[in-house]
């Protein structure tokens, strides 16, 4: 069998081990791998595709990448769009809802504070920024005109209610869902402990965490609305007993190894080598992921706030830990990064 994945991060390696579990040889597309993850071009060859962001996978979806992937299927005006995701929940009554928004061209009607936000996380290979937060009028219009001026195009962003993230949780529904057939589904609830910076940031640190919200109900129904089958996470907003929903990934994400290090139920999934015994365990909890990468970026930078966190973690007992990539993988990386920027500080 002939796998490749697409990019080559922690999410990409995490596909990797977990084919190498399965005795599966795989290989990026990445023709400069940023983990060690053997290159390839991708082949007619290819038996199964793995998609870690949204670009490849509508490549395939448009019938410009051979194999066979998840999902097959997929409304393309909602694949890495958070605004045309949010207005399809709104015009399904019986779906939850996202937070309140506005195209540009209507930022006099929006109410403050709020959030110029990305439509897309990435545009082409072009990450994007992840938004700004505006207190007033004034300082809405004055982002307004910085953006129009910038090297990214107006129209792929739009404002967002923001209700500030102090006394707000993000917490995802994620696993991997088969509308067709309901007991094949894998889920965990997650909640992130500690992001990558302050504010608009990604997860450095998630813990499992009770269904205290019924997310999961939530999530089932939006996945059935879609007919969706394959590996997502559904990210959602929880301020008190309010909840928003923020943003679907229909792919692997950047903590799916929690699944990885406890049965490779996910992997097993996306290639159809579930059994009944991995029906019987379809949710995941007492389970905390690390971003090894991070965390030896925090040593190095006395970050002791994010080690401290780390460690009552790792204390915990009752709550198995997956650590990725794993710590000599992360040891070789930050260490790569910090010679290739010495080098380029000494050539300047």
């Amino acid at each position: 069998m002939k796998v490749t994945i697409s990019t080559s991060y922690i999410n990409a390696y995490s596909i990797y081990r977990g084919l190498k579990k399965l005795g599966i040889h795989s290989c990026t597309t990445d023709k400069h791998p940023a983990l060690p993850i053997p290159a390839c071009p991708l082949s007619r060859n290819t038996d199964y595709l793995f998609f870690t962001e949204e670009s490849s996978l509508l490549l395939a979806l448009t019938g410009n990448a051979p194999g066979k992937y998840f999902p097959q299927y997929f409304p393309l005006n909602l694949l890495d769009d958070k605004f045309e995701f949010a207005l399809w929940l709104s015009n399904h009554k019986s779906l939850p809802n996202g937070l309140r928004q506005w195209p540009l061209d209507e930022y006099l009607n929006a109410d403050y504070p709020c959030l110029i936000k990305a439509k897309s996380s990435w545009r082409e290979t072009v990450k994007m920024p992840r938004g700004w937060i505006c207190l007033s009028p004034r300082e809405l219009e004055a982002r307004l005109n910085q953006l129009a001026s910038s090297e990214y195009f107006p129209n792929d962003f739009f404002i967002q209610e923001w209700i500030g993230d102090l006394n707000c949780k993000i917490v995802s529904v994620c696993g991997f869902f088969d509308s067709q057939n309901h007991k094949r589904n894998l889920v965990s609830v997650v909640e992130r402990i500690a992001s990558h910076s302050k504010g608009l940031s990604c997860s450095a640190l998630i813990k499992t965490v009770e269904d205290n919200w019924n997310l999961i109900d939530d999530t089932e129904a939006i996945l059935d609305q879609i007919g969706f089958i394959g590996p997502y996470e559904l990210e959602y907003l929880i301020l008190d007993d309010q909840k928003y929903v923020l943003e679907l990934n229909p792919r692997f994400w950047m903590q799916h190894s929690i699944f990885l290090d406890n049965g490779n139920g996910l992997i097993k999934r996306y290639l159809g080598l579930d059994t009944h015994a991995d029906h019987a365990n379809s949710r995941l909890k007492d389970v905390a992921w690390i971003d090894a990468i991070y965390l030896i970026s925090s040593v190095l930078r006395l970050r002791f706030r994010f080690v401290l966190r780390i460690l009552f973690v790792l204390i915990d007992p009752s709550r198995r830990v997956s650590i990725s990539p794993p710590l000599p993988i992360a040891i070789l990386f930050v260490v790569r990064k910090i010679h290739k920027r010495m080098m380029m500080f000494l050539h300047q």
